[in-house]
């Protein structure tokens, strides 16, 4: 059981392989150690041979120049110096190549050799010496000193030639004898490496047939989940499915046709078959969706598109997956669902008109209301004119009324009126305001966004410089990292943008120097901007009406607003397929995060709408 635990660890695997590595490249080694050592003596011995038989070879020459000299000398006929330059030239050649033969190979030797040569070398020119006085007439023949003299120098060269080969075949035999020692080690060393390997090899095989035998083990696991799997898929409402892009094989569950009017055995499961199903005018989208994802520009894979149903009639889907076998090659496969959102689709379309329905009524009641109150500050404007013309077609006369009816008189002439003119005055002009930001706010749904990319530095710059005065008189430190550039509206960022840093600069406290500071954070999909600040903060209570309309904090009183500011934003994020949210203390100050799509969705009910379109938006689901 023990040693069963140890197989199934995975280090224990990776050591055994490294062992098994390890004595194979030892054993290899050794293996070729004896091999070249043997090889070496092997190529020694040979030498020697070839040694002992080019030095005789060179013995063999000089005795048929020594016998060439004799006759010619005796004789006196030139035929018979043939033998004697045949054997010199012999000489000469077979000199060089025992020289070059032992350099190479035995450079310890050059002493000896060189030794010899000379002796050879004074023997030849004895030689030539001979021949050359006997042809000139210089001498007579041989002598007997000189023929003894020659015999002394032959035997000379001879013994040392001989005493040379005598020492390597003594040199030979010792090389036999160790080449017999080598071959026996290396006999042993064949036996006992083999062992090692058989062993290691044998401690392989165990541990692959336990590791085949852990395989089935899992396999057997693993199919009964994904039996269990697919039990699970076929209950639930959502289309499982599964493609291999290398191979074409394509799987879907029982639901995933059942969505579409199909039963489990009537369309063939391709790929191809159910891409076709794509209305044609979602194709290219759902394509450049599927695109985006396996080329790694989007994160995770999501697209929305109708497909045929068997009716005749298009079901919305909406697909997702992951992909699976992303290495340096790419995604192999995916593994995603479909889940039908028609149902869905049609409600959004419902809101799409109530939305749009309410803010055409929005957008006329704000306008009509409007024309009463051009009435009423226009007759109020002419009350107030015949008001100082009543007051002044009565002055003539005031002297002769009585004190308290001149006093009463002047009560509502100077008084009562003027002020009532006033209040209604200003409440006309309130009730403008909030008429005109009405407008406002409903016309967000009617604007046209244009997306492109927006370099968000310059945005920030720019609203920083629209509230330069404000800023350089209060003293505000303005920090900002480097922000990036976005695919987004550029009016509606640098609206955006100005109003958080507005609020910044109008709500910061007096007693310490403000500050005011914007950064931002990327992840997969998205940029999330912060503008912090060290100002009042928003208490707890007053927190959840930051964004509601005509709704202000309660430590804002002093400073002038409608409380339309931060629902517009709002309402212009939403548009832009974005968000904001906030977290403050009193006190402390406030940080508003601001997060933009690097990809705005198109599709989005509240996403950016095209050039051309002026519907209103689809709302969120």
């Amino acid at each position: 059981m023990m040693w069963q635990k140890l197989l199934r660890q995975r280090h224990y695997y990776l050591v055994m392989f490294v062992l098994l590595s390890v004595a194979t490249v030892a054993f290899s080694f050794i293996v070729y150690a004896h091999y070249d050592r043997i090889q070496d003596q092997n190529r020694r011995s040979l030498f020697e041979y070839e040694a002992i038989r080019q030095s005789r070879v060179v013995l063999v020459d000089l005795l048929d120049m020594q016998t060439g000299v004799h006759a010619y000398l005796i004789s006196g006929e030139e035929k018979t110096l043939t033998a004697y330059r045949t054997a010199r030239t012999m000489l000469d050649r077979d000199l060089s190549a025992y020289r070059t033969l032992v350099l190479r190979y035995d450079p310890e030797a050059a002493r000896d050799i060189y030794l010899w040569l000379d002796n050879i070398r004074s023997l030849r020119k004895t030689f030539d010496d001979q021949v050359e006085n006997r042809r000139l007439g210089r001498g007579a023949a041989l002598t007997r000193e000189a023929f003894l003299r020659q015999v002394q120098d032959m035997a000379h060269v001879r013994r040392a030639l001989e005493t040379t080969n005598i020492k390597r075949i003594v040199d030979v035999r010792l090389q036999a004898a160790e080449v017999a020692r080598a071959r026996s080690d290396f006999f042993y060393t064949l036996i006992i490496g083999s062992v090692l390997l058989i062993g290691v090899m044998l401690l392989g095989t165990v541990t692959i047939l336990n590791l085949e035998a852990d395989f089935r083990s899992r396999l057997a696991e693993q199919e009964g989940v994904m039996q269990r799997y697919r039990e699970v898929t076929e209950g639930i409402n959502d289309g499982l499915f599964e493609v291999n892009f290398v191979s074409g094989d394509f799987y879907c569950s029982a639901a995933y046709k059942a969505m579409l009017g199909y039963g489990p055995d009537e369309v063939e499961n391709r790929w191809d078959v159910f891409r076709n199903m794509i209305h044609p005018d979602d194709r290219e989208v759902a394509d450049a969706d599927l695109r985006r994802y396996m080329e790694g520009t989007d994160g995770a894979y999501r697209s929305t598109f109708r497909m045929r149903h068997k009716d005749g009639g298009y079901r919305w889907i909406l697909s997702r997956g992951v992909g699976t076998g992303a290495d340096f090659s790419g995604i192999k496969s995916m593994i995603g669902t479909h889940a039908d959102i028609t149902e869905q689709k049609q409600r959004e379309e419902e809101l799409r008109q109530l939305y749009a329905d309410l803010e055409t009524f929005t957008y006329i009641t704000s306008h009509d209301l409007r024309a009463p109150l051009v009435n009423l500050k226009g007759f109020s404007k002419e009350l107030e004119i015949s008001m100082k013309d009543v007051s002044a077609a009565i002055a003539p006369y005031q002297a002769g009324f009585a004190a308290a009816d001149q006093k009463t008189l002047d009560l509502a002439l100077n008084e009562d009126v003027p002020e009532a003119l006033g209040f209604i005055a200003k409440g006309v002009e309130r009730m403008d305001s909030l008429t005109r930001a009405i407008l406002d706010l409903s016309r967000i749904g009617k604007r046209v966004y244009t997306v492109e990319p927006v370099n968000t530095q310059t945005i920030f710059d720019k609203c920083v410089g629209a509230l330069g005065y404000d800023i350089t008189q209060k003293g505000i430190e303005i920090a900002c990292a480097p922000l990036p550039v976005v695919m987004s509206d550029a009016i509606a960022l640098e609206q955006i943008f100005g109003n958080l840093l507005d609020n910044a600069v109008k709500y910061l406290r007096t007693d310490v120097t403000g500050k005011i500071e914007m950064s931002v954070r990327e992840t997969s999909h998205d940029y999330i901007f912060t503008l912090s600040d060290n100002g009042r903060g928003i208490a707890d209570i007053d927190k959840p009406k930051v964004f509601e309309i005509f709704r202000r904090a309660r430590n804002t009183t002093e400073v002038g607003g409608l409380g339309l500011g931060m629902a517009y934003v709002k309402a212009t994020l939403r548009r832009l397929s974005g968000e904001i949210w906030f977290d403050s203390k009193i006190d402390e100050g406030t940080r508003f995060h601001v997060r933009l799509p690097k990809r705005p969705n198109l599709s989005d009910g509240f996403g950016p709408v095209s050039r051309t379109s002026t519907q209103p938006p689809l709302t969120e689901t």
